[in-house]
Formats: structure tokens, sequence, C-alpha cells
């Protein structure tokens, strides 16, 4: 009677156990950070079309069940041993974190990002595809400017988190996108590099760049912009990631105010101060 109680309390515990997926070894292992988020809900929605196996990674995985290729994990980029544990035969990472809950920039697409980069050394993971932003590496645009100044230099931490993954030493992808509006695949998106252009795209969008740069060769090493354009067809931009450059990523952005925005300003003012000194000196004149 004991050895039959024994084994329906097992059985009892497997019932109520998650399992995890299996998964194929002849399938890429793709793992996406910041699943859970509004960027990231696409990026799962979109890779669940194509031929791999996904692991999402996200601090909230209460109530979130597994399919048959993909699994939630729980990860913070703030924790490096999280990621060490989850980042295990996982090939290609997909990250799409943002600060948010009271993170900062700084913490989370920073300091975040240098975790990422040594936790994917020592699992060996092949590539790391990053959701920048357009203004990580246009120091001197005026929106970059505004943004750092007003969003705890929210551009400057994008901007040396890019550089931690271009140095890493590991083949990656980074995806500058612009303001995060529209309806998707209404538009075409139009590529580009060096920071030089504004512009918005839908997240679902942005989905699609970043996962298309898994299958691309030509999309590796390579750091570029991408926003809609209504005059160019809906999926050209399939065939753009070969005409991109290496190591074109634009004046990456300090946080500080760039001289010529407040050289010139002081230099009007100076002016200003002088001419109404002097005015003020001839009406005395005129008065003597």
């Amino acid at each position: 009677m004991k050895k039959y109680s024994t084994f329906i309390l097992l059985f009892a515990c497997m019932l109520f156990i998650k399992s995890s997926p299996v998964f194929s070894a002849d399938k890429l292992l793709v793992g996406v950070l910041g699943a859970s988020g509004r960027t990231g809900v696409h990026i799962i929605d979109q890779l669940k079309q194509r031929d791999v196996d996904i692991r999402a990674f996200s601090r909230r995985i209460e109530g979130i069940d597994d399919s048959a290729s993909l699994s939630w994990v729980f990860a913070d980029v703030t924790d490096e041993e999280s990621l060490n544990e989850a980042f295990k035969d996982v090939d290609i990472i997909i990250s799409a974190i943002g600060a948010a809950g009271g993170d900062t920039s700084e913490t989370v697409d920073y300091y975040g990002t240098i975790n990422i980069v040594a936790s994917a050394k020592k699992n060996k993971v092949k590539q790391i595809i990053y959701m920048s932003s357009i203004g990580a590496g246009g120091a001197e645009n005026i929106s970059t400017v505004i943004l750092n100044l007003l969003a705890d230099k929210t551009m400057k931490w994008k901007a040396l988190a890019e550089d931690e993954i271009r140095n890493s030493g590991i083949p990656f992808t980074i995806v500058r996108p612009g303001g995060l509006v529209g309806e998707p695949f209404s538009q075409g998106i139009k590529f580009s590099q060096g920071d030089k252009l504004l512009g918005w795209i839908p997240r679902e969008d942005v989905a699609a760049v970043l996962i298309e740069s898994i299958f691309k060769d030509g999309a590796k090493n390579k750091t570029f912009e991408v926003i809609n354009d209504d005059s160019l067809p809906v999926d050209a931009w399939r065939n753009e990631f070969d005409s991109l450059e290496l190591n074109q990523f634009g004046v990456i952005a300090s946080g500080e105010l760039p001289t010529r925005y407040w050289l010139m300003p002081l230099l009007v003012l100076i002016a200003i101060i002088y001419l109404i000194r002097r005015r003020r000196a001839r009406k005395l004149n005129h008065s003597l």
C-alpha cells in the first residue's frame, strides 16, 4: 500500500510541474530580451512564423504558458547571473530592452547591455541584434540634444550600449528605429546610416527588421536607422541589408550640450549687451 501511495503522489506532482519544451538541435534557438514589452510581443509573434525555437526572457513570467517552440524564462538585465543561466544554448539574442517601471536608461540600456555582452560571451552566442534608437549616433542633432537634456541622457546611454556591442567581438546588428507609431506594413521602410534623418515607424515593422537580420548575412556588423517611407514598396527593404556599410554609425551622443548650441546664443547675448551699453553711452554723451 505504501508503494502505491508513493506512486500516486509522484504522479500528482507531475501534473502540477510545468514542463519545458524540448527544442530541436537542428533549429536556431533565438532568445528575446524584453519579450513582454510593446515591441517584444511583436517579435515573439513574428518569430513563431519562422522555423526557429524561441526562448522569451522577461522579469514577469508568472502565468505565461510555454508552447511547443516557445519557453518563457526569467531574466533581468541588471543581474548578470540570471543572464548566464538564461542564455545557455541560445544561438541568437534579440534585445528590445528599455527603461520602465522606475528604472533608468543608464541602469537598463547601458549597464544592462554590459551584462548582456558578458553573458553572451560566456555562452558563445553567435549574434546580438540590438534595438537602439535614432539619435544615438546624432550627437549634435537638435532632437538628440533635447532628449538628452529632458530624458535622463537616454541617447547617451543607448550610444554607449551600442559601443559595448560593437566592441564585443560578437557578430552584431544594431537597428535604430524612428518614433514608434503608425500602422504596420502599410508603408515601405527606408534604411539609412550616420543618424542623419528623422521619421516614424511602427513597432511591428521594427520587429520585422530585427528578425530579418537573423537571416541576412548583409546585416551582420552593421548599424543603421529605419523609418517608414510611403514612396518605397512595402517589402523592398528586405533586400537592402547588403547595401549597408560597416563602421557607419555617426557621432556617438555624449549627453553634453554641443558647443554650437551654447556658444552662438552666448555670442548673440554678448552682442546685445554691447549694443545696449553703446546706445546708453551715446545718449549720455548727447545729454552732456
